[in-house]
């Protein structure tokens, strides 16, 4: 796992056990399994492809709870620029594939980066919340 070792510690990765689409399908189903909406896909190894380029496969999923983030987005309208969360499914340059998303202290840094406590409890909970969420998509997924 090449570059690993200059990679955030606040993102999650984990291997997963299935092909790169089997992968994205199940994310996305566990996904809206654990409460979350699925915006929208964001493919970078076809945006590649239209400009003559290659990639192994690389694909955003943008997920969110428009019940919780709009609330958040009328207190603090910039939050929508960092929100929803994003998961991405990718494959390396020797076929392994991988699910990666931030965890609940980057999570807690995007919400302090626009003003809410960053010393608050309730907002680490809510994060932790999140990543929970993410995590166990991702373990439905990879499994």
């Amino acid at each position: 796992m090449a570059g690993f070792a200059q990679a955030a510690t606040d993102l999650v990765t984990k291997q997963s056990a299935h092909h790169f689409e089997i992968t994205l399908d199940h994310l996305e189903t566990a996904v809206k399994e654990n409460g979350l909406k699925v915006f929208t896909r964001l493919d970078h190894a076809a945006a590649a492809k239209t400009v003559g380029l290659e990639m192994p496969p690389a694909t955003v999923l943008v997920v969110g709870s428009p019940q919780g983030g709009t609330p958040l987005f009328l207190q603090h309208p910039m939050l929508a620029i960092d929100l929803p969360l994003k998961m991405l499914v990718w494959q390396d340059q020797a076929g392994k594939v991988y699910v990666s998303y931030n965890d609940a202290t980057y999570i807690s840094a995007v919400f302090a980066r626009h003003g809410f406590d960053a010393n608050s409890d309730k907002l680490y909970a809510a994060a932790k919340g999140l990543e929970s969420k993410l995590a166990a998509a991702t373990d439905a997924a990879i499994g």
